[in-house]
């Protein structure tokens, strides 16, 4: 023990000297020497790149994060915390520490560095790659890029969902936006079973589409819209289409923006991985389906001043299909309305609203899935009963969601909303009945 100790004390004392006594350029260039011998190649990444940030210093601190405690050498220090803006909380190496990260079988020993420097009064931070020459290649076009991939995905993975509104014309998006903390998700959304898994299945596609929308030169973007009467669920749905995705929402009133080039502002400004929302469509500006022959004043009574500059359907038009839609990606783009019959064919094809789904009046798999939800109860001696009711009656999801909600008992509770249901009956038969269009799902000619 007393012999290693005074091993120790020799190296140390030897180190300090060599450092005192050697001159900076003698010891660079035995250091350079030294390395034209060694095996490992060294790389650094600093947080700054030709005086601006560099993007792949901050995704390394993400990256080497969120592996910190999956590796075979967890770090003797690590740093934690976590802000508004994400969900959960967020690892980084300290200071000196040493992770080893290992990559198709290849061992990359990552250690974190920072100094202070008094003169520019800035803290240098880097990080600092040692591995096998014979890597290079590998790490240059595979594992670096990989690094950059993972971390976007933990990044967008992690991030809280935000929601902003317009504030009128140049005034752009509300400033920070407020935490979308929407509780619906795709398992608690009252929809038929099949068009939720297909638009499920549509949202995962375009998600994943990245190379493929590239590939046959479209923007990377889709349009939804959704339609059918009031309370079916179009709002409902959104909230779920953004949890799912972890996409922002910017939700736009178009009659708050006075004019096409402010609308182009904001589109402008909105960030990528986002779901630009426009609900009521028809009834929001003067945009009449030309084809219908439908004129503003059929279902917009507002008088306007004159000279008063508004969005045109010209202008949307090409705000969300046009040269300016390139500006950012993974996009998606929602019309809400209770009239598909009134919209502009223009807005509705292939390309602007790629998906047009279809929610109708409740159904019995409907109902069953507001049971589930509401009462905890998949099925129940009543059901019977309230599947004929459904059949005979429209009522809207939202409607039923109401009388549920009333009493937590299941049997009680069923009860009610029967008695609910054969009132509507007793007062639809003094009218003419509706024929209601099943719910669906449709593709647009030339859609993905």
């Amino acid at each position: 023990m007393g012999s290693s100790l005074s091993l120790i004390a020799s190296v140390a004392i030897l180190r300090s000297s060599i450092n005192d006594f050697v001159p900076q350029e003698i010891r660079s260039c035995l250091q350079e020497l030294a390395s034209r011998f060694s095996s490992e190649l060294t790389m650094v990444i600093s947080d700054s790149h030709e005086g601006s940030k560099n993007h792949l210093f901050h995704a390394l601190m993400m990256y080497l994060g969120s592996n910190a405690f999956s590796t075979s050498s967890v770090p003797q220090r690590i740093t934690v915390g976590k802000n508004e803006n994400i969900k959960a909380l967020a690892y980084g190496l300290d200071r000196n520490c040493k992770i080893v990260d290992t990559f198709h079988g290849v061992d990359m020993k990552w250690s974190y560095c920072s100094e202070f420097n008094p003169a520019l009064q800035y803290e240098l931070k880097w990080y600092e790659l040692r591995f096998h020459k014979r890597h290079a290649s590998m790490v240059r076009n595979k594992y670096l890029p990989y690094i950059v991939e993972m971390a976007k995905k933990i990044k967008d993975q992690n991030r809280v969902v935000k929601f902003y509104t317009t504030r009128g014309g140049r005034d752009g998006w509300s400033c920070k936006g407020i935490n979308l903390d929407h509780p619906m998700t795709f398992n608690t959304l009252a929809m038929d079973g099949n068009l939720k898994q297909k638009v499920i299945e549509d949202l995962d596609r375009f998600i994943k589409g990245k190379n493929y929308y590239r590939k046959i030169g479209k923007v990377w973007k889709r349009g939804y819209l959704l339609y059918g009467p009031p309370g079916t669920g179009k709002s409902s749905l959104i909230a779920a289409m953004a949890n799912h995705l972890n996409f922002d929402i910017y939700s736009l009133n178009l009659s708050a923006v006075s004019s096409d080039s402010s609308l182009e502002f904001l589109l402008l400004h909105m960030s990528n991985r986002s779901i630009l929302v426009v609900e009521d469509i028809d009834c929001s500006i003067e945009l009449q389906n030309r084809q219908a022959g439908d004129h503003p004043s059929d279902h917009d009574k507002t008088p306007r001043k004159p000279q008063e500059k508004v969005v045109t359907l010209s202008g949307l038009l090409n705000a969300i299909d046009g040269l300016l839609s390139c500006c950012g990606d993974e996009r998606v783009i929602v019309f809400t309305t209770n009239y598909k019959d009134r919209i502009d064919p223009a807005l509705l094809r292939a390309g602007r609203m790629d998906m047009h789904i279809n929610l109708s009046y409740c159904t019995f798999s409907t109902f069953k899935q507001l049971a589930a939800n509401y009462l905890d109860i998949w099925n129940h001696d009543l059901f019977p009963r309230i599947e004929k009711l459904i059949s005979e009656v429209q009522v809207s999801p939202a409607e039923v969601a109401g009388e549920l909600m009333k009493i937590r008992n299941p049997k009680t509770s069923l009860e009610g909303l029967s008695r609910f249901l054969e009132s509507k009956r007793e007062a639809a038969k003094s009218s003419a009945p509706s024929t209601s269009v099943p719910e669906g799902v449709e593709d647009e000619p030339g859609g993905e």
